[in-house]
């Protein structure tokens, strides 16, 4: 009958022999093509191209992808080969095959996890699955063990053969052509095995390479099958010789299994020989039949004698035999004899099967018997291997017999293996069995040592049930245990793993542990790992936590620490978080601690930024605690002089939050003392904005008892300019009983209608200038902005008065942060807005260039001089000379305004440079008159100049 499947066989070889950070392998680069000339025969069906080589590859990928390709196409037989350096990742103690970049101390982003070829091999539908391991540590593919008790987590279906134990280091002999293990494998297959089968199987291989190696006192290999893959035909003897024809020489079985009682040890070991290499099954039921009923000593020296010559298969397939058939004293005395000879390996499979078949009370008897023969660790190896692989009645029984007596102590390691390899709910479950057994202090053993070696899903899992059962002061310690002893990393995935699980309060329980007992460096390894996993809220509450639980000192190295991590996990992002999700009282204690650290930006970015953007209530209840606890942000100084550093929305927010709580220092902040007409205007504005009428009512009243009545009306001229038409009404009526007030007010409208009118019909034509009321219109510049590069000692307040405009619209054009710090050379946005009226600048007059005469000329150099760049003692005239063309010069290089290159003095005056002047001519002019309020206000505009005059001197 034939497969449905087509026959493909295919090999991979891979070899990794030069490093970047280990050392270099040379042997190995010859291992691959000696190793792929022995597989060419037609046992293992694997030609030439069926066989993939890779020497040195460059990435994890290529060896991963290279064997899933041959896993996939493979229906016969699969063969995967590695030989370089076996590195194990210490985190998971895992076995990685290295690569050429593969670094020691990151082994689980440098090299293949041999889980990647595991998970390849055992997903194949070839037959037959074989693979082949030349390196350090390889038999950690056999999967996670202890040196004593063995797990079986081998792929299923393929014979895996290991060049080295899970704790053994591979050999690459200096000198020799090949690396240890591959050099006897190639020499086995090229030169066959004299007096051998005519094919030999996976298990003979193993068994002379094992042999050879021995003999030469290598590393032991290691084998692993649970099918019957190791007695397929594997290639073929080059040895074998046909027996003689004639030749009947043959072992009489029968009299052999007789005289297994009465026969030497040696005659039998001669008989083992002969017929393990053409009945393996005879051979073993022989050793079976002597493990019943010989003497302990006769025994030993068999078992030492079969080791020595290579039978051990045979040997481990028989003791099972000698658990079942032996005494317990029995049992014990072979193990303590074994120990002096080269047997001793067979201790292991011994205990194991011990371990796995006899009852509790037995497995208690047979530790006891080996503690008082001085072999502590060997009984402490027995009951390990009871607890990993029995029920949980059976381990409860176990731990019972075991209390009180010689094997007390040994109850710990014995927890710590169940805790360490048996599925987290065993452990849960054995737990609180052992809680309700009266044993309380075996059962905390078990649950500290699942915390110090679990996963920290596990962990939570664990958490999980011991709050559900009441076990909340057990849940604590493991939080304690593991932030002890397992990292500032472990404790961010516990609690974010409690928080998938909905276990609200035991994640903050841990954090809250976390904070309280963890380092300073700790503690910040923490909140950043909290932020990479994505739990803002967590890393929040623990960066809060640390303000009020630990020192001012510790915090500042906290926030430090922070700000060393990208921009995305530094304070910066913690605090913005504070500001939208944070209680008021832990807002107001977080800026009380980093004002005490020194951070001031920091306090005052949470205070502003909480002050901007939370609830007026939110913020007051805040402002209120900083108050409480006499915090310079809210001084009553501090708070009267906020106007001169914050923009008036900013001094808006702020008093609407103190009327919630603190009306009295609401009033400090709207205070009107010292302000000028426009601040007051500005500030009335941005409470308009805010809806907070009465607090801008409050202040008009204020204005009303205080000011008097010129500043009254022209505070009233300054609303209705900024379009605050109600309390310009509201101010306007509550002073109309003054005559004094009115008059003013009547004067300063009249002043601003006779500007706007001068304005508009000199400077333009009255056709098509009036709308259909006959009312001037206005007529606005075309530009917006202009440029400004700041000086020494310059401010933004100072800028901004020379200019004529809102400091607060400089701020916000150049997007500034408080504390407004300005830096020589920087260059700044001035937006074209009045601080007071709208201004309407003269038109630009056409053809005014240096060296010509016209009529605009004089108004060009009185906004010269006003503005101060131009001497006063220079005569006006019409004529754009040198005195005027310099002074032109420094205005545009000064504001950036040159057309030309700028090593070039530009000294045309153009319609950008000539509005921005008389903006700040016109500034120059207000000044002057708000230092002198009794004189008659100027007009905005000189009057028009004459066209006669002679040309400018110089």
């Amino acid at each position: 009958m034939h497969d449905q499947l087509p026959s493909v066989s295919r090999a991979v070889l891979v070899g990794a022999s030069t490093f970047s950070t280990l050392d270099d392998l040379p042997a190995v680069r010859a291992n691959i093509p000696g190793l792929k000339s022995m597989l060419g025969g037609p046992v293992l069906h694997v030609s030439t191209e069926d066989c993939e080589t890779l020497i040195d590859p460059a990435s994890t990928r290529e060896v991963s992808a290279a064997v899933r390709t041959a896993a996939q196409e493979a229906t016969h037989t699969l063969l995967v080969y590695y030989a370089g350096h076996g590195l194990i990742d210490s985190g998971t103690g895992q076995l990685h095959l290295a690569v050429p970049d593969s670094d020691r101390h990151s082994v689980f982003d440098t090299a293949v996890p041999y889980e990647w070829i595991k998970r390849s091999v055992e997903t194949s539908r070839a037959a037959r699955r074989i693979v082949l391991l030349d390196c350090c540590y390889s038999a950690r593919a056999f999967g996670v063990q202890s040196e004593s008790v063995a797990a079986l987590a081998e792929i299923d279906g393929t014979y895996l053969m290991a060049a080295a134990a899970e704790t053994a280091v591979a050999l690459s002999p200096p000198g020799e052509p090949y690396t240890a293990f591959t050099a006897e494998l190639i020499d086995l297959l090229r030169c066959g095995v004299p007096s051998g089968p005519e094919l030999l199987d996976l298990d003979t291989v193993f068994d002379q390479l094992m042999r050879r190696l021995q003999v030469k006192s290598r590393p032991r290999p290691q084998s692993l099958c649970r099918n019957s893959l190791g007695s397929w035909p594997f290639a073929r003897n080059n040895a074998y010789k046909p027996a003689p024809e004639g030749d009947t020489a043959t072992i009489d079985v029968a009299r052999a299994l007789d005289a297994t009682r009465t026969v030497s040890v040696a005659v039998l070991v001669t008989q083992i020989a002969k017929l393990s290499e053409h009945r393996p099954a005879t051979a073993s039921e022989i050793i079976q039949s002597v493990l019943q009923y010989r003497a302990v000593a006769d025994l030993v020296h068999l078992l030492a004698s079969l080791y020595q010559a290579g039978h051990q298969r045979h040997i481990e397939a028989a003791l099972p035999t000698l658990v079942a058939a032996r005494a317990v004293e029995e049992t014990a005395e072979i193990l303590e004899q074994l120990l002096a000879t080269p047997a001793e390996d067979a201790v292991v499979a011994l205990l194991r099967l011990s371990a796995e078949l006899k009852p509790a009370a037995d497995a208690v008897r047979l530790a006891t018997a080996l503690i008082r023969a001085g072999l502590r660790e060997h009984a402490t190896v027995l009951l390990s291997a009871f607890a990993v692989t029995r029920n949980l009645e059976e381990i409860l029984t176990v731990t019972r017999l075991a209390c009180g007596g010689e094997l007390d102590e040994l109850i710990k390691p014995v927890m710590h293996a169940a805790a360490e390899h048996r599925p987290i709910t065993d452990a849960i479950a054995l737990f609180q069995y052992l809680h309700s057994a009266a044993h309380p202090a075996h059962a905390l053993d078990l649950i500290d040592s699942a915390t110090r070696g679990r996963t920290a899903t596990d962990t939570a899992e664990m958490i999980t049930s011991l709050y559900r059962d009441g076990y909340q002061q057990t849940a604590e310690n493991i939080f304690l245990t593991g932030i002890g002893h397992r990292g500032p990393e472990y404790t961010g995935e516990l609690i974010a793993a409690l928080q998938l699980l909905r276990l609200t309060d035991a994640a903050a329980l841990g954090r809250h542990l976390a904070v309280k007992d963890s380092t300073v460096t700790d503690l910040s390894q923490l909140i950043t790992h909290l932020l990479a996993v994505g739990q803002h809220q967590h890393a929040l509450a623990a960066a809060l936590e640390a303000a009020r639980l630990r020192t001012v000192a510790e915090f500042v190295e906290i926030s430090r620490a922070l700000d060393a991590t990208s921009a995305s996990h530094g304070m910066p992002a913690l605090l913005d978080d504070a500001i939208r999700t944070s209680s008021p009282a832990d807002v107001a204690h977080l800026i009380g601690v980093l004002d005490q650290a020194g951070q001031h930006a920091n306090a005052l970015h949470v205070l502003w930024s909480t002050i901007r953007n939370r609830p007026p209530g939110h913020t007051g209840i805040m402002l209120n605690d900083l108050a409480s606890a006499s915090s310079r942000f809210t001084d009553d100084t501090a708070l009267q002089e906020l106007w001169r550093t914050y923009p008036p929305m900013d001094v808006a927010h702020l008093a609407r939050a103190l009327d919630t709580s603190l009306v009295h220092k609401a009033a400090l902040v709207c205070s009107i003392d010292d302000r000028s007409v426009s601040d007051v205007a500005a500030l009335i504005a941005a409470l308009e904005t805010l809806s907070a009428g009465t607090r801008s009512n409050r202040t008009l009243d204020t204005v009303l008892q205080d000011w008097d009545h010129h500043r009254q009306a022209r505070l009233v001229i300054a609303l209705e300019e900024r379009s605050v038409i109600g309390c310009a009404q509201y101010l306007e009526q509550r002073a109309q009983h003054s005559k004094a007030f009115v008059e003013a007010l009547k004067d300063l409208r009249s002043v601003q209608k006779e500007t706007v009118w001068q304005a508009v019909t000199f400077w333009w034509p009255r056709e098509g200038w009036h709308n259909r009321r006959g009312r001037t219109q206005r007529m606005p510049s075309p530009h917006d902005h202009a440029l400004y590069v700041v000086k020494d000692n310059d401010t933004v307040h100072g800028i901004a008065e020379r200019y004529g405009v809102r400091w607060a619209g400089i701020v916000e054009a150049n997007d500034l942060r408080i504390p407004f710090e300005l830096s020589p050379g920087q260059q700044l946005r001035i937006p074209f807005q009045s601080e007071g009226a709208r201004f309407v600048p003269p038109p630009f007059p056409r053809r005014l260039l240096p060296g010509r005469t016209h009529p605009s000329v004089r108004q060009l150099q009185s906004a010269l001089k006003q503005a101060g760049y131009l001497p006063t003692w220079v005569v006006d005239s019409n004529h754009y000379g040198s005195a005027t063309s310099k002074a032109v010069a420094r205005f545009n290089t000064e504001h950036r305004l040159s057309q030309t290159s700028p090593d070039t003095m530009d000294e045309v005056i153009s319609h950008r440079g000539w509005d921005l002047l008389h903006r700040i001519a016109r500034r120059e002019r207000l000044q002057a008159y708000e230092a002198t309020p009794d004189e008659q206000p100027p007009h905005l505009w000189p009057e028009i100049p004459s066209s006669a005059g002679g040309p400018e001197p110089g």
